[in-house]
């Protein structure tokens, strides 16, 4: 999204759908005894040398999610609501066995759980470990104007922080790899704290992206994002944020429930070769992507480092598939900064005028990836371009013959009401766009004043290795039934359906090659030229 004005609108249309660490200071001691992990966790947990094949990383899927699902774990609007407790953890992941610190701000004994997300029969989590931990009230936010360790020289970034005593170390032992969230309970209130124990590499295996640094960016709380500030104009924004503070949406989960957690859910359902890591960790570690039989891209995954970008597009050309089951993706460029080693702080000037790395090192330079100083439009990428916001249209079939299709039913102009929104993607001919390239959804509709086009594509690259673009943000939400905005189940069902269809495919390299793409965009209106004006 490119400025702070419709932020509120965005939140409204999808909420409801599916630096060094802080002084640690006297850290509680779990409660012992509450406190371990389960028995079947242990069982489950692998070994993350690497040595396992496709077909083992495929069963110990599927065992893990046999396993019984913690009923009744989501969080409900009244306790997610409820004043008197916030929490974050000082790492956005760790690997199996490795610590990780919990700041807690409440004025009672807090219950901790840790849930891994999967499937499990449809009850979505499996609680891994339990404990209790002895909480305190904590300090206010802070606004640190300070420089920043290796930031670029950017200066005056309002970034807030919150700069709290430990509360717990809790030990990952047993836990085994995947996404997590880590449950909150103190009296009536309940909150989250997102969690990835991550894979030591993604070799022969289909790599899960969680999009930790855009759910930072628009995290307001204690007073700044990236898009406003505390008087809430884009003017007075934070031009750096920090991963040591709380998330102010998802009841404490950032975006994951929306646009991570649900694709996460299909995928461990079809018993794939998974890995698990954050887009904050392929910043830090490009080399994670190595060899990664597919990269797979949440909802909604709209900052990206430069060297993320170039490792992405490194590994579609050595034969990675590549699956981007959302909407603006890869459009603004940031970066990390912090202490080397321990990196927390994104930094996002969103103008390369506002940022002194620019004159040193434009491919940097914190603003859009399709603008100069350093240009790389995010079709070369996903084949098409970040087009409208607000839109709210229907995911319209043209190509029912298309091998994604394959046991849907679907048939040519069949709409899938409600799944395309609240931003869009579509096909802009021209030199960047990839070719072979296949419209697989379109549809014209109205983008505020503007008429523009929704496309969805699948396209080959000269590796051989298959891309699609799904070219709406709420494709992960409509994967289950009750999204905000997608009335029914026949979406849900035919949505689910694809997204097994890609991911299994995908999970062999260069997937292309057995399943070719042609050239399709010919077919359709798509003006080279904007034509609106979100862009």
């Amino acid at each position: 999204m490119l400025v702070r004005a419709p932020l509120a609108l965005f939140v409204a249309l999808m909420v409801g759908g599916c630096a060094g660490a802080p002084a640690p200071g006297p850290a509680a001691a779990v409660t012992h005894g509450a406190a371990r992990a389960d028995p079947a966790a242990a069982a489950s947990a692998g070994t993350t040398s690497g040595s396992r094949t496709a077909a083992e990383w495929a069963a110990t899927v599927r065992a893990e999610n046999a396993l019984p699902g913690a009923v009744g774990w989501r969080i409900g609007s009244t306790a997610g609501k409820t004043p008197g407790l916030a929490a974050y953890a000082d790492r956005v992941s760790v690997r199996p066995g490795e610590p990780v610190g919990l700041y807690v701000d409440a004025h009672a004994p807090v219950g901790v759980r840790a849930l891994r997300i999967g499937d499990y029969a449809g009850v979505g989590a499996r609680q891994v470990w339990s404990g209790t931990v002895a909480a305190q009230a904590q300090p206010a936010a802070v606004t640190d104007e300070s420089a920043i360790p290796g930031s670029g020289g950017i200066r005056r970034t309002h970034l807030v922080v919150a700069h709290w005593h430990r509360t717990a170390e809790l030990d990952t032992t047993g836990w085994p790899e995947g996404d997590y969230l880590l449950r909150l309970d103190a009296g009536a209130a309940a909150r989250y704290v997102p969690l990835t124990v991550r894979s030591t590499d993604a070799r022969g295996r289909v790599l899960l992206i969680a999009a930790a640094m855009t759910w930072q960016a628009y995290n307001r709380w204690g007073g700044g994002s990236l898009y406003d500030g505390e008087d809430d104009t884009f003017g007075n924004r934070s031009l750096a944020v920090s991963f040591d503070r709380p998330y102010d949406d998802g009841f404490g989960s950032g975006r994951f429930e929306t646009f991570d957690g649900p694709l996460v859910s299909v995928a461990e359902r079809a018993g794939l070769p998974l890995a698990w890591a954050t887009d904050y960790d392929v910043a830090n570690d490009p080399s994670l992507l190595e060899g990664a039989a597919a990269i797979v891209v949440g909802g909604h995954a709209e900052y990206w480092t430069g060297p993320m970008r170039d490792a992405v597009t490194r590994a579609v050309a050595a034969g990675s598939n590549l699956a981007v089951f959302g909407a603006n993706t890869a459009y603004w460029r940031v970066r990390l900064a912090g202490p080397a080693g321990d990196p927390r702080v994104i930094v996002g000037a969103k103008n390369a005028a506002l940022d002194p790395l620019a004159a040193t090192d434009p491919g940097g330079a914190t603003a859009r990836f399709r603008d100069p100083p350093s240009a790389r439009p995010e079709e070369a990428l996903t084949g098409m371009r970040y087009d409208c916001f607000p839109a709210e249209t229907s995911w319209t079939v043209v190509d029912p013959g298309w091998w994604g299709y394959a046991g849907t039913g679907v048939t040519a102009g069949e709409k899938l009401a409600g799944v395309v929104g609240p931003e869009a993607d579509r096909v802009y001919p021209g030199p960047a766009r990839p070719v072979p390239e296949q419209v697989v959804a379109y549809q014209e509709y109205s983008c505020g004043r503007d008429r523009t086009e929704h496309t969805g594509v699948y396209w080959v690259a000269p590796s051989g290795a298959a891309v699609f673009a799904a070219g709406t943000m709420r494709w992960v939400c409509a994967t289950q039934v009750g999204c905000t905005g997608v009335p029914g189940t026949r979406s849900a069902a035919v949505l689910s359906r694809v997204t097994t269809n890609l991911l299994s495919a995908f999970a062999q390299p260069r997937a292309g090659l057995t399943h070719p793409a042609k050239d399709t965009v010919g077919q359709f209106h798509l003006p080279a030229r904007a034509t609106t004006h979100a862009v």
